[in-house]
Order: structure tokens, then sequence, then C-alpha cells
């Protein structure tokens, strides 16, 4: 029989005195949710800004969250943005810069065994721990998959693949740049370490996966750390007939097949919300979500960054920039905006403290924002840093620095009062020299103690400002 919500919370609590670690001895930490979109610009929520298809789920979920709506990643792409996300660390500390760029690099894109994750800690401190879906830091090191950085129960992808096994009448199939004509039909799923192959929509798979895991944790009587990390909106563009139907407005079929693909995303989002209230589990539940980095160039006509510039590759606001909501469990509730800089990292000092780990904070660079979003005065952070090989940026109050390399050599400054100038068009640099010099001075401070990164990375132009540089990621 099962027991209800509010009467197993006593009975763990009583249970746990006894034979619980320190941290679960005397009330039962928060359960976590962590739902991760991938490539999802800040302008395809409707929470955010008016577009051409819907995601009423997620704009519920800002209705009883807090909104950050100066919110950064770590990074402008994947794997060195999960880095930073699930360690709680500036991922340049231990030299992960990049998406792994050749064969050598993918020995290098792991952890390394010494920085800690998470889910490793809160494993240790007693929590029931479930990685479904992207994972992107797995490398060819023994140690590196998720059942050895601190998850319990592992279903997912290390990166890539298809979100359609054996495509169907009315399915949508679309290629993008740098695809080959002819895609290798895998999704790249694997079950606790092992490979296996489901004939299902990427999207729902991963969402009955999450479903399952919360049923079981719902039986485990102790707290849960869910990580659900999408492959969605990602390339490839693929939906089926059911979300394609959902969006058959759309007459642009590449704009259309983005939308379906959202359209999967945000049900997942409202699959979870109501299954956590259907077990009496989401007021004593932290959720959040977030996007990994901004959304890409090459399907820039059909996803949205708006009103940044830049997009996923480059550190402009586009590519960094995060759609970013805590719900806070009952009791401790939130204001409902907060306009304050924050990072990616902070979700980590955030976690740790609704698990009652708040003596592990001093040992990550995120903060715990409960306490600041209820608190005027200083920002969580002095500076928020960015580092992609020699591609760096601060920001610092209004001000933030970009420094790339040009096409035909040299470097240029890009100098930018994000209070005036969100869109980034306006490069004051040159009529500014002396903020330049104080900016790069607080960058190189920073990036002293961290180390060079591991890997070779990948090169391409972009626009910062109307002038074309080159982008390392």
């Amino acid at each position: 029989m099962r027991i209800p919500g509010s009467l197993k919370s006593i009975a763990v609590t009583v249970a746990l005195c006894c034979s619980a670690p320190p941290a679960l001895a005397e009330t039962r930490p928060s359960n976590i949710v962590l739902i991760i979109a991938d490539d999802l610009g800040v302008g395809d929520v409707r929470y955010l800004r008016s577009g051409p298809f819907a995601t009423p789920n997620l704009d519920r979920l800002s209705r009883e969250s807090t909104l950050f709506t100066n919110a950064y990643v770590t990074a402008a792409v994947c794997s060195p943005s999960r880095a930073g996300l699930h360690t709680g660390r500036y991922q340049a500390r231990f030299g992960h810069d990049f998406n792994p760029g050749s064969a050598s690099d993918q020995a290098e894109m792991s952890l390394p065994p010494g920085v800690p994750t998470i889910a490793g800690r809160l494993q240790r401190a007693g929590y029931f721990t479930g990685l479904i879906g992207k994972w992107h830091l797995e490398g060819r090191r023994a140690g590196a998959s998720p059942l050895e950085r601190g998850f319990d129960h592992y279903f997912g992808f290390a990166s890539g693949g298809s979100y359609i096994l054996n495509p169907r009448e009315g399915d949508l199939l679309l290629r993008t740049e740098g695809e080959p004509i002819e895609r290798t039909r895998s999704q790249g799923f694997s079950r606790m370490g092992a490979p296996v192959e489901i004939d299902a929509y990427k999207t729902d798979v991963l969402n009955q996966e999450a479903l399952d895991f919360l049923a079981r944790a719902d039986s485990e009587d102790r707290p849960f750390f869910l990580v659900l990390a999408h492959h969605a909106p990602h390339v490839p563009l693929e939906a089926t007939k059911t979300y394609v139907d959902r969006v058959a407005h759309i007459a642009d079929p590449r704009l259309r097949a983005y939308a379906a693909m959202v359209t999967a995303l945000d049900d997942s989002v409202g699959a979870v919300l109501e299954d956590l209230g259907r077990r009496g589990l989401k007021e004593e539940t932290l959720i959040i979500f977030l996007s990994d980095n901004g959304c890409p160039p090459y399907i820039s006509e059909v996803c949205s960054n708006a009103p940044f510039s830049g997009h996923k590759r480059d550190l402009g606001e586009g590519g960094i920039r995060s759609p970013f909501l805590i719900r806070w469990p009952k009791g401790t509730e939130g204001p409902k905006v907060y306009s304050k800089p924050v990072i990616s990292l902070d979700l980590a000092g955030t976690i740790l403290g609704a698990a009652g780990l708040q003596d592990q904070i001093r040992d990550i660079d995120g903060v715990d924002l409960s306490s600041h979003v209820k608190a005027s005065g200083m920002a969580p952070h002095e500076a928020l840093y960015w580092r992609a090989g020699t591609d760096l940026a601060i920001r610092k109050g209004d001000w933030k620095l970009i420094q790339v390399d040009l096409p035909q050599g040299g470097r240029q400054s890009f100098l930018f009062d994000l209070k005036r100038d969100p869109g980034e068009t306006r490069n004051l640099a040159p009529v500014h020299s002396r903020k330049v010099s104080e900016l790069e001075a607080t960058w190189r401070r920073w990036n002293e103690g961290n180390t060079p990164s591991r890997m070779q990375g990948r090169v391409t132009t972009t626009r910062i400002a109307g002038v074309e540089v080159l982008a390392r990621y």
C-alpha cells in the first residue's frame, strides 16, 4: 500500500534519525528535478517572447517560479556548458573549453577524476540520483560514465543521434548544415551502460523514462535528484506526425519541424509537473529549467535568441543567455522576477543548499540563489567569466568585454554597455579604453589559476557589432 506523501515524509524523517547520513538526520531535504533543454534560444519560450508556436507548460512553470531575466550559462556549446553545470565550477578550472573537435579530444572530454559532480555529492548524502538523456561528458577514459560520476540510474546518450529510428508516414525529417544526406538511424541510447534501441520518438522516450524514474523514486523513501537532459530542440530537425500536426498552421517546413520539437519538449515539462503533483511531491521538490546554450546559427531562420545578437558557438549574448526558471519548494518561495546576473554554476549552489549541504558550496564557483533572490543589494557575483581557448568574455555590472581573433590576423576588443545596448550593436572599446584594460586585467587574474584547455576545439566565423571575427568552440 502506498503511503500518502505527507505521512511518508513523517515516517521517513523518524526512520532516518538513526540510520541516515548526517545530512539527512534532522529533516528530509528537498527533492530536486533539473530539466535541461538542448540549444533552446531565449526567444523560443513564450513567457519571454511571442512567436508562431506555443509553450504552455513552460509558461505555466514560469508563473509558478522565479524568472531570472539575466541568466547565463558558462559556454556557448554543449559539452563545456554541461561540465560547468554538473560540477558547479567554471570548466576552465579543469581545461574543458570545447566540444570535442578531434579524435584525440574524445579521450579528454570526460570530467577529470578529481572533479566532484553535484550528483556525486548528493549520492553520498543519501539521495537517489538519476540522469535521463544527454551526458556529453563521457570520453575514452575509465570512470567517465554517469554511473561512475554519481548517478544511481542512467538512461540516455553520450552526445547526439536521431530522434526517429524508423520514419513513418507524416513524420518530418529535414537536413541542416553539415549533416550527411543519409543519416545513420540510431538514437544512441544506453540503459545502465548497455546499448539499447527503442522504436519511439526520442523526446517521448526520455519523458517516459523520467516518469518511470519518478515512480521508482517515490517508493525509495529518500530524497531524489533527477536530471532530465533532453536532446530537443537540437538538430537534426525531426518530429513525428503527432507533433507536426499540432503546428500545421506553420507553412515553412523547417520552422514547422522546429516548432514540433519544442512542442514535444514542452509536453514533457508538463508531464513531469503533472506527475509530481499527482504523487504529492511537487510542493517538496525544487524544480529547475534551463537551456545549455543559445540556438545555433545554422537554423537561425527558425530558432530565436531575440532580443540578443549572437548564437551558439560565440560569446555574444545570444550564445550564452538561457531561459532560467526555479520553482521553489513550498515555504521557500522567491520573487516572481530576479534581474541581477546569475549563471548556471549557481544551480549547483542552489541544489546543494536545498540538500542541506551548505558547507560544500564553498568548494564551487556558484552560489545558493535561495538567499540572494530574497535580499536586495549586491549581485550574487562581482563578475562573470567565459573562456573558449583564446576567446574571452567578462561581464561586470552592466559592462561586457569580448576579445577574439580576426580572420585576417590580429585581435579585437568589443565593449558593450548591456543596460543601454543589450543587443551588442555599439562597440564602445575605442572610447572607453580604460574600461577595456580594467576588465581585461580582471579576467586575467581570474584565469591565472585555471588549466589550459585539454581540447583543440573548432573554429568558425561570426559577426560581433558588424565585424567578422573568429569564434572557437
